[in-house]
C-alpha cells in the first residue's frame, strides 16, 4: 500500500444532547510532522480526535486521506486506515495480567482464527519495540511495568497495525520530567519514520519543544492553525483563553500573621528526607520547590503521616506534635491534596457528592445512619462555591475535567475546616484556565487564615502565588527565600544543587 502522507478533516461538527461540541472545525496533518492540538478544557480537542479515531460516528463533515474521502465510523475503520489513538489513561487499554508481548500483539490475538506461535509473537513484539529504540523484557507482566513503559507498549501496539497517524492525548500529564524526555525521544523517532503525530497538551513549553505545527481550539471552534515558531508561548495562551493574558495570579495578599500553625525541626524519613526544618504561619502560602526526585512528595506524605518519619521537634497549633498517621493528621485539622489525585485523592468512579462528603467525619450521620440528603445539600454548596463544572452532585467524577476533579479533591476538606492544607503538584494535568481558578481558590484559603504548603516543580507558580519558598534538593532544604525577591532562574539553580555566583 502506498504511504499516506496527508490527512485532512474539513468542517467537522458534532453535538451531544443539543450541545455543539465542535462547530465546523478544520484540521490537517502531514506524515513526519508533530502537530500540537491545544485549548482549555472543553475546547473540543479530545472530541475532534475521538471523531478521527472512530469513537463518534454521528459527526458531519469530511475526512480525507491524500485528498481521497474516507468513512471513519468505528475504531476498526480508523485502525484499518492506519490511524491510532493512545489515550491518557493507559491502564484502560492494557491487560495487567498479560505479558508485554501479549499486550503489544493483543489486537491480533483477539482476531482469532490463527494458531498462536509464542516465540514468533515475542520476536515481533521485540522488533516493534526496537523501532521505538525501546528495550523491554517482553515476557514481563504489564502490571509490573512503569507508566512510561505502558505508554511505550501502546505505541508498539500501534506500530503493529502499520500506523501512519498517531494521536497522543495528554501523554505527559502523568509522567515526570525524565519520563517525558524519554517520550519525546520516541516521538522524534516516529517522526523520522514518516508517521504523523497529533500531540494534545496544555503544557506550552512542551509543545514548543516537540511540535512543528499548532492548532488551537476554543469552545468548539478553530482559533488558530499554523507553524509553531510563529507564536510565542504567551500568544498561544492568549488564544486558548480568548483574552489578553494578564497576570493569572491573584493580587498579593497583605502581610500574613506571625502566628505559627506548624513548626518542624529535624525531620527524616527512611529513604530520602534529611534534616528538614520549616515553619508555616497562619494565612501564609509556603512554597516547596524542587525537581522530580528532590523529595517534594516524600515531604508532603511525611508531614501528613502517610509515610514513616522521625522528627527532632514538632509543634502544631501551639502544641507538641509529630506526624504519626493520616487519621491523626485529619484529627489535627490537616489536609493533603496528593499529586496522584486519581489514585490517592479521589474515588474516580464515585459521584461528586460521595467524594465531597468522604472526609466529613460524623457530621452527616445521626444514630449511626448516614444523612444522604445533608451530604447532597453540602455537595451543592461546594459545587457552587468552588465553581465545579458538573451536571450535579450525582455525576461520576471520572466525567469531570482534571481541573474540576482537583476542585473536588480540595472541596472534600472544607467540611472539617482543615487549617493546614498540603498541596502536592496541585496543577498537574490541569489547563491554564483551570489553573487560574485553582490559584484563586488557594489564595482564598490563605486569606481565611489557613496555612498552605504548596509543593511544585512549576517555578513560575511558586513565584507568582507563594509568600516564602523553600528549595528541596536531594531530600534536603538548601535555600529559603521571600517569593517577592526571587525569580525562576534562581529557583532552578538551587534546585539543581547550585548556588548563585
Amino acid at each position: 500500500m502506498t504511504a499516506i502522507n496527508r490527512l485532512d478533516m474539513r468542517q467537522i461538527a458534532i453535538a451531544f444532547g443539543g450541545f455543539n461540541a465542535l462547530n465546523g472545525v478544520d484540521f490537517s496533518l502531514e506524515g513526519g510532522s508533530v502537530h500540537a492540538l491545544t485549548g482549555a478544557n472543553g475546547a473540543g480537542k479530545s472530541t475532534l480526535m475521538a471523531v478521527l479515531s472512530g469513537a463518534h460516528h454521528h459527526y458531519s463533515g469530511d475526512i480525507l486521506l491524500d485528498n481521497q474521502p474516507v468513512a471513519i465510523r468505528s475504531p476498526r475503520d480508523a485502525k484499518q486506515l492506519g490511524i491510532h489513538l493512545v489515550q491518557q489513561e493507559v491502564d484502560v487499554a492494557l491487560i495487567p495480567g498479560l505479558s508485554v508481548a501479549e499486550n503489544i500483539m493483543l489486537d491480533r490475538l483477539a482476531e482469532g482464527g490463527q494458531i498462536c506461535h509464542w516465540r514468533e509473537m515475542r520476536q515481533q513484539a521485540r522488533s516493534l519495540l526496537a523501532q521505538l529504540d525501546v528495550n523491554l523484557d517482553v515476557r514481563r507482566r504489564v502490571e509490573r511495568c512503569t507508566l512510561a513503559e505502558k505508554q511505550q507498549i501502546l505505541l508498539a501496539r500501534a506500530l503493529s497495525h502499520h500506523c501512519r497517524f498517531l494521536i497522543l492525548d495528554e501523554p505527559t500529564a502523568p509522567l515526570d520530567q525524565h519520563e517525558s524526555e524519554r517520550l519525546f525521544t520516541v516521538v522524534r523517532q516516529l517522526q523520522r519514520n514518516g508517521i504523523g503525530v497529533v500531540f494534545i497538551s496544555h503544557r506550552i513549553h512542551e509543545l514548543r519543544e516537540i511540535c512543528d505545527r499548532l492548532t488551537v481550539l476554543r469552545d468548539g471552534y478553530l482559533v488558530e492553525t499554523g507553524p509553531m515558531a510563529a507564536l510565542s508561548g504567551e500568544q498561544i495562551v492568549e488564544k486558548m483563553l480568548g483574552h489578553q493574558l494578564e497576570d493569572i495570579y491573584p493580587p498579593r495578599r497583605p502581610a500574613f500573621s506571625h502566628e505559627k500553625l506548624l513548626e518542624v525541626e529535624g525531620l527524616y524519613d527512611e529513604h530520602l528526607l534529611q534534616n528538614i526544618s520549616l515553619t508555616l504561619r497562619k494565612g501564609e502560602i509556603l512554597g516547596i520547590a524542587g525537581l522530580a526526585g528532590a523529595g517534594k512528595t516524600e515531604l508532603c506524605k511525611a508531614l501528613f503521616g502517610v509515610s514513616r518519619s522521625q522528627i527532632a521537634r514538632g509543634e502544631l497549633h501551639g502544641k507538641s506534635w509529630k506526624p504519626t498517621s493520616p487519621h491523626a493528621a485529619v484529627e489535627n485539622r490537616m489536609a493533603l491534596i496528593p499529586e496522584e489525585r486519581r489514585k490517592e485523592g479521589i474515588f474516580i468512579d464515585e459521584s461528586v457528592a460521595m467524594n465531597l462528603s468522604v472526609t466529613a467525619d460524623n457530621s452527616f450521620s445521626r444514630w449511626s445512619l448516614f444523612g444522604h440528603r445533608q451530604a447532597w445539600r453540602w455537595a451543592e454548596q461546594i459545587i457552587q462555591k468552588l465553581g465545579v463544572r458538573t451536571t450535579g452532585p450525582q455525576q461520576t467524577l471520572r466525567r469531570l475535567s482534571g481541573g474540576n476533579q482537583q476542585k473536588v479533591a480540595i472541596g472534600k476538606w472544607l467540611r472539617n475546616d482543615a487549617d493546614v492544607l498540603i498541596f502536592d503538584e496541585p496543577t498537574k494535568g490541569v489547563d491554564i484556565k483551570a489553573k487560574t481558578d485553582l490559584f484563586v481558590l488557594i489564595d482564598g484559603l490563605a486569606r481565611q487564615g489557613k496555612g498552605v504548603i504548596y509543593a511544585s516543580g512549576e517555578f513560575a507558580e511558586l513565584v507568582g502565588l507563594c509568600d516564602r519558598i523553600c528549595v528541596l534538593w536531594d531530600g534536603r532544604i538548601v535555600a529559603e527565600m521571600d517569593a517577592q525577591h526571587i525569580d525562576e532562574e534562581t529557583l532552578l539553580l538551587y534546585s539543581t544543587g547550585g548556588t548563585p555566583a
